[in-house]
């Protein structure tokens, strides 16, 4: 059954669903119109044994003993407000024969309730579930800049995991990595810790946070997070992952191994990567390739007013301004939101890339701007440069634009 071996531990919602089916189970069988009083319905105390009562429809379906007080005291626990109801094993299997369920999952089907209510409920019927193992494609973005996929094994009722990286070779084989961690819970989120086969020994490795939500891990077909860890060539790396599930082993093999990568996973993963090389700075001009050009960095902050010149000859006004505290980008244009925003030193820092998102009312939607850094290195603060995007229609736009710049 997949409830398991253990006890089965009820949300009171549902414990008073299950004993409302209780009776009215006991009442169609033995066709009354109402049920007995308590002790003759549970059978306990001064009952009459050659009357009708759950005690001894119970003990007629198994082999043990029942105690007829024990479900009374725990629909009392239920009456007196207890949020979670907790059953022995005996009871919990007799009372599935009883109302003739293959297991409590398909109980809790068939009397669903919210779906909060349900997913919480399915999360606690799997409390005691260490049998079921699950199986997921890992997709992540990898070494050589490639999508790549593994197999990642979730056993002992989310507490273990298995990861085993594929790696293509030149020659068309698949070289395998294995990593075996621990999974907890933690509100809505799961964490895992990894440890990998180094030599002869485990050491750390990767650590894993996939976003959960109030749903049972096990009826979620894909879970998306982000992994650290250290990279074939040691380099430091993170990113983003995504498990998508398998229905068999079988099917977590095959898939697997096939190179193919589906596009709606391509879509989200493909860059998603960050790789900090293993290197040791002496200074702070040695943090990366881009370090030499920190001066100009240093000095973009201030408020650029940029005109757009469409070939149309359509203008387009932006006024923003780039803080000197923390570099962070604020629009001054009235009405105008900037939702993401970036900024880049291209070739050797003489070109200054701005990309931006936009919503509010402006003719852009999105927009890529190139121009001179030479205003950053003379007392010129107007500068002439370049711009494409995709404007509010949908349509692709270039054009001409002008920069004011004052220093902040």
């Amino acid at each position: 059954m997949i409830t398991g071996s253990g006890s089965l531990l009820l949300t009171s919602e549902y414990f008073k669903i299950l004993i409302d089916k209780i009776h009215e189970e006991f009442l169609k069988r033995h066709r009354l119109k109402q049920l007995p009083k308590t002790f003759q319905l549970y059978g306990y105390g001064a009952f009459n044994e050659n009357k009708p009562s759950l005690k001894s429809d119970f003990e007629a379906l198994g082999s043990e003993f029942i105690n007829g007080k024990y479900l009374y005291d725990k629909f009392r626990e239920f009456e007196k407000g207890k949020p979670l109801i907790k059953l022995n094993h005996y009871y919990k299997t007799i009372i599935l024969l009883f109302l003739g369920y293959q297991d409590y999952e398909a109980f809790l089907l068939e009397n669903k309730t919210s779906n909060d209510e349900y997913d919480k409920q399915l999360t606690l019927l799997r409390t005691n579930d260490d049998d079921i193992t699950y199986y997921y494609i890992n997709y992540y973005f990898g070494e050589d800049n490639t999508i790549l996929k593994g197999q990642s094994i979730i056993s002992k009722n989310w507490k273990k995991i298995q990861h085993i990286f594929m790696y293509p070779l030149e020659d068309g084989t698949l070289r395998e990595y294995y990593s075996h961690g621990n999974i907890k819970r933690q509100g809505d989120t799961l964490t895992i810790k990894t440890n990998t086969l180094s030599g002869d020994k485990y050491i750390d490795g990767a650590s894993e946070i996939y976003y959960l939500g109030h749903r049972a891990p096990s009826n979620i077909n894909y879970l998306i997070g982000t992994y650290c860890t250290f990279d074939l060539f040691t380099n430091t790396v993170a990113g983003r992952s995504i498990l998508e599930k398998c229905a068999s082993k079988q099917e977590m093999e095959q898939k697997s191994k096939d190179p193919s990568i589906p596009a709606y996973i391509a879509m989200e993963i493909r860059n998603k990567r960050i790789v900090n090389p293993s290197v040791v700075p002496r200074h702070a001009l040695e943090l990366s390739s881009n370090s030499p050009y920190a001066s100009l960095y240093g000095k973009l902050p201030g408020t650029y007013n940029v005109t757009f010149d469409f070939t149309d000859g359509f203008k387009e006004k932006l006024k923003f301004k780039i803080l000197k505290s923390n570099f962070e980008i604020v629009t001054l244009t009235d009405n105008v939101y900037i939702e993401k925003d970036r900024i880049e030193l291209l070739n050797k820092g003489s070109v200054i890339n701005f990309r931006f998102n936009f919503s509010g009312i402006i003719a852009l939607e999105r927009v890529n701007i190139y121009f001179k850094s030479y205003y950053l290195k003379n007392n010129s603060r107007n500068q002439e440069g370049v711009f494409s995007g995709i404007d509010n229609e949908n349509r692709l736009v270039n054009g001409s634009l002008n920069v004011d710049f004052i220093e902040a």
